[in-house]
């Protein structure tokens, strides 16, 4: 009985060893999402079990030194992540637009509705799916008109590799690059007759966090350069803009998040002077 007892106690301690260094494995793992399977909560780098975002606009009125309310925008999420309706009202409090998303039973976005009630009109995009289950077409209708429609080619997990827009008189094409995570790294632009005039290079932390983003002309002149900061918890804490082609500089802070590490406050300054500020509600499951 105590041999058996002992070789009990041996088992027990190798399981809960095993166990503690599973744990903490785990702890430390850091799992980075392929773009193309992303929900909506991850594209937006939202955290936690988000249900309602309420965004409340403010431009900063030098003359009067306050915060002038423009306008509000509200989003709300499907429990397992997917926006479903996005509401834009103005300073009156009146709604301007509302769009209503809808999906197949896949969690594939079928389609989605806006209608702008200044000018009652109505737009509609709409999308189609491969045998796989990736996006393979989609059409952007205003009332009754079909303006445009893309076709896309995709990777073997859906991950877009280039996406070509049929306008009404030429089309368009984008190539998209992936790094060994699945995140985009590289998307290129090419005009009406197929040449490429921009691209556009993204880096990031080993978290998966966009950091650095550069915008370039087809002569590899650098043109715009975006700067995202996070804080050692991953929290945002600046975003720098600089368009070089017409020198201006474009630098938004964030002073205040929630618990849930999602930020409530955005403060915009160009140059010296403040002009905007966002302040997000922030509503979870």
């Amino acid at each position: 009985m105590p041999k058996n007892r002992t070789l009990f106690l041996l088992l027990v301690s190798i399981i809960i060893i095993s166990f503690s260094f599973s744990c903490k494995r785990k702890k430390n793992e850091i799992i980075i999402v392929p773009d193309a399977l992303k929900n909506h909560w991850q594209r937006a780098r939202y955290f936690g079990d988000v249900k309602r975002v309420e965004t409340n606009t403010y431009y900063y009125s030098d003359k009067d030194s306050l915060y002038i309310f423009s306008n509000k925008h509200i989003q709300y999420f499907s429990s397992d992540g997917y926006l479903t309706q996005v509401v834009l009202l103005d300073n009156n409090n009146d709604t301007v637009s509302k769009r209503t998303l809808f999906y197949l039973p896949n969690a594939n976005e079928d389609y989605w509705l806006e209608v702008n009630f200044n000018n009652f009109s109505i737009t509609k995009d709409t999308f189609v799916y491969d045998k796989n289950g990736f996006k393979c077409e989609e059409y952007f209708w205003l009332n009754d008109s079909l303006l445009y429609k893309i076709q896309y080619k995709t990777d073997a997990i859906g991950g877009i590799l280039e996406m070509k827009r049929f306008l009404s008189e030429y089309n368009l094409t984008n190539k998209l690059y992936y790094n060994e995570h699945g995140l985009m790294e590289r998307m290129e632009e090419y005009d009406p007759q197929n040449r490429l005039y921009k691209y556009v290079t993204i880096e990031y932390d080993n978290y998966g966090d966009e950091v650095n983003r550069r915008a370039y002309k087809a002569s590899d002149q650098m043109i715009e350069y975006t700067y995202t900061q996070y804080s050692k918890e991953g929290l945002l804490q600046k975003v720098i803009f600089e368009d070089r082609l017409h020198n201006m500089r474009q630098d938004k802070i964030y002073p205040q998040h929630d618990q849930t590490r999602n930020w409530l406050e955005e403060i915009e300054i160009q140059g010296k002077d403040t002009v905007r500020k966002r302040v997000r509600e922030i509503g979870y499951y």
